[in-house]
């Protein structure tokens, strides 16, 4: 089973993070506590959040509801990774919207030559865009820079060679 998530307006870090890791993930900085719920239970998601008030009235509503404790992401990733047993082979990475949580496709160079800066366009030939919101994604440095984060979160047990 996949894991689907909604984390709540405390968690937007770690929702972004989440879809790094290629987690269906919803996020909302606003939004009144029932419509939460409501998606929570109709789309079958587990609701992320740190306020132990929302917490109780999610428990009491019978929806599937993990209350992170820590106020940094490292350790919010952490708490989900050994609550929901998440390995390595749970994850698709860079496969979402960091932005929408749309789905990411591989795309042709020409289709974007004019939506990336020409030094991107020159020096890269592969790109991923944005089902939703067609926000175009390629390998930069800060791809890199996110591998070498998540490895280290993960201890290695990550091989990051065929992603991105």
């Amino acid at each position: 089973m996949k894991l689907k998530f909604l984390a709540d307006r405390m968690l937007g870090k770690l929702a972004k993070k989440l879809r790094l890791l290629g987690f269906d993930t919803l996020y909302f900085s606003e939004g009144e506590e029932d419509e939460l719920l409501k998606i929570v239970s109709r789309e079958g998601r587990i609701l992320l959040t740190r306020d132990r008030d929302f917490y109780e009235k999610a428990v009491k509503s019978g929806v599937n509801v993990f209350l992170l404790k820590s106020d940094k992401w490292r350790s919010q990733l952490r708490a989900i990774f050994d609550r929901f047993k998440i390995r390595s082979e749970d994850l698709s990475l860079f496969s979402r919207c960091t932005e929408c949580n749309g789905i990411l496709d591989e795309v042709d160079k020409e289709m974007i030559k004019d939506r990336v800066p020409e030094y991107v366009y020159l020096t890269h030939d592969e790109f991923k865009m944005c089902r939703n919101c067609g926000r175009v994604y390629w390998r930069g440095t800060h791809v890199d820079r996110m591998i070498d984060e998540l490895s280290e979160f993960l201890d290695g047990e990550v091989s990051f060679e065929d992603e991105g």
